[in-house]
């Protein structure tokens, strides 16, 4: 698979730990798809979380590269997640649809 990361503004880390699992995925649409986004099996945001499959590792813009890596299991500090995607998910809504991926939001956000 292709891949190619193109920064925007700078990387923002908010994976929790170095051991994570994450497949090959393709976005589509045309705007740019910010990490920590979750995603569903068809390539689209799925912005309350609902129906996702993964979640974007980085910024990507589908113009340039659609292709990206999705986060399948892992731990995330999801108050940077959130901050950095723009989205409000739930711990909750997360494990609903994602059970390998532990959500910590006890560890604050350092941006």
């Amino acid at each position: 698979m292709k891949y190619t990361v193109t920064e925007y503004g700078g990387t923002v880390e908010w994976l929790a730990s170095n051991d994570f699992q994450a497949i090959p995925a393709h976005v589509t649409g045309t705007t740019e798809v910010k990490s920590g986004t979750p995603i569903t099996a068809a390539g689209a945001v799925a912005t309350d979380a609902t129906n996702a499959v993964g979640i974007v590792l980085h910024d990507t813009d589908p113009n340039v590269n659609p292709n990206v890596a999705i986060l399948v299991q892992g731990i995330i500090d999801l108050a940077k997640m959130n901050a950095h995607s723009g989205l409000s998910l739930t711990a909750a809504a997360i494990k609903a649809v994602l059970p390998g991926i532990v959500c910590r939001t006890n560890i604050g956000v350092n941006a």
